[in-house]
């Protein structure tokens, strides 16, 4: 802070204000006045309106925002996995309301990019961007920006009084224990993107498709039955598959296997032996290649879903097999904090909030099965 008389009479105020988080410039504010008072009463307004987030005066805009927030908080507190969703969500948000300053954006810009997602159509008509999706770049984008208050460049979030985007309106895809052992049936011998062993682990135990790449032999434990979730593999631009900690700690746990798969994977592990006999290459993973390389999670990915509509069976992602793992569970009377432990997820109600409808369902079933008895008794 500093106050000085000029030559011509006036008085110059300069105050300090810190030092910009972005720039790691320092931050002043000056101005000329003609009477002494009237420049310390300015010094200490704006030092008051600055300490209670009245004034920014980082200049910037939403998307440089957004990249500096990406490059100093997502990349060292995120895994790779969830780095390249948050870019790629963050992507639309920069493409409707990145020109503008970041002290600028209010919250009628943000319900109106929301509301111009949901017209974006896809070549064959579809809406690009499902309500499931835009809830995703909501998330994101009010994280980014309680971070802005954290840093003291914003007094209040304009994403956080949005309209927040509902769920899909469209139910979750799963299939039925049938359709899933008639799929299994019908890929097992294919010579074309052979996914069955993938498949298998994922439909018996819900396991993620990084976790099902990075399984090693060592990490399956037939005597205990059990499977131990150690790590989550990625693909990385320039260094292809890279194995990580999972997606949580609670991600790190044992998962009991059923008597169908350890049946299967003694099979596979036999075959491993062979191959080791024969050729002198050790097959570490569970589901690899013959030169020992594990498949990828987008070849297991794109393989089932190659399957899946080759055999016309109700589309879903390959992750929808987790999803098919927790409804056959709910469906034969597993309770919530069962399925959240076999799932790992890291929150009872993580598990209640994914499946609220195949809960709804479940309760209407076993409604129906009471009214049938009691009907049986008239």
């Amino acid at each position: 802070m500093a106050i000085r008389k000029l030559k011509d009479g006036r008085w110059y105020a300069e105050v300090f204000l810190g030092v910009d988080p972005i720039t790691n410039k320092k931050i002043r504010k000056t101005k000329t006045f003609d009477l002494q008072r009237d420049a310390k009463d300015w010094e200490l307004d704006t030092l008051q309106s600055y300490k209670i987030g009245e004034l920014n005066f980082t200049k910037m805009n939403v998307t440089e925002y957004l990249d500096y927030w990406y490059e100093t908080y997502a990349i060292n507190n995120t895994k790779y996995s969830t780095q390249a969703r948050y870019k790629t969500l963050l992507q639309s948000v920069k493409d409707h309301v990145g020109h503008l300053a970041l002290d600028k954006l209010k919250t009628p810009h943000v319900d109106k990019m929301y509301a111009d997602l949901k017209k974006i159509k896809t070549k064959k008509g579809d809406r690009r961007y499902s309500d499931g999706t835009i809830l995703k770049v909501h998330k994101v984008f009010n994280q980014a920006m309680e971070k802005a208050i954290a840093w003291d460049l914003l007094v209040k979030n304009p994403v956080k009084y949005a309209t927040k985007p509902g769920e899909n309106d469209t139910e979750m895809v799963v299939w039925t224990l049938e359709e899933v052992n008639f799929f299994l049936d019908s890929i097992k011998d294919s010579e074309i993107h052979n996914v069955y062993y993938p498949v298998l682990i994922a439909a018996h135990t819900g396991l993620r498709a990084g976790e099902i790449s990075a399984l090693k032999w060592e990490n399956v434990n037939f005597k205990e039955g059990s499977i131990n979730v150690k790590y989550n593999a990625v693909e990385k631009k320039g260094q292809g598959v890279v194995l990580e900690s999972p997606k949580t700690e609670k991600s790190k746990a044992k998962v009991i296997m059923t008597q169908e798969l350890i049946k299967e994977l003694k099979i596979l592990k036999r075959e491993h032996k062979k191959h080791k006999l024969e050729n002198g290459i050790d097959l570490d993973f569970v589901c690899c290649w013959n030169d020992g390389r594990p498949y990828r999670p987008t070849y297991i990915s794109k393989g089932f879903r190659y399957h899946v509509e080759k055999l016309g069976l109700p589309y879903m992602s390959f992750h929808g097999l987790r999803h098919t793992h927790a409804s056959i569970l709910f469906e034969l009377g597993a309770t919530s904090q069962e399925i959240s432990k076999r799932l790992r997820h890291s929150r009872v109600s993580t598990t209640d909030d994914i499946y609220i409808h195949l809960k709804e369902d479940t309760k209407k079933s076993t409604a129906d099965l009471f009214n049938q008895a009691v009907e049986n008794l008239k």
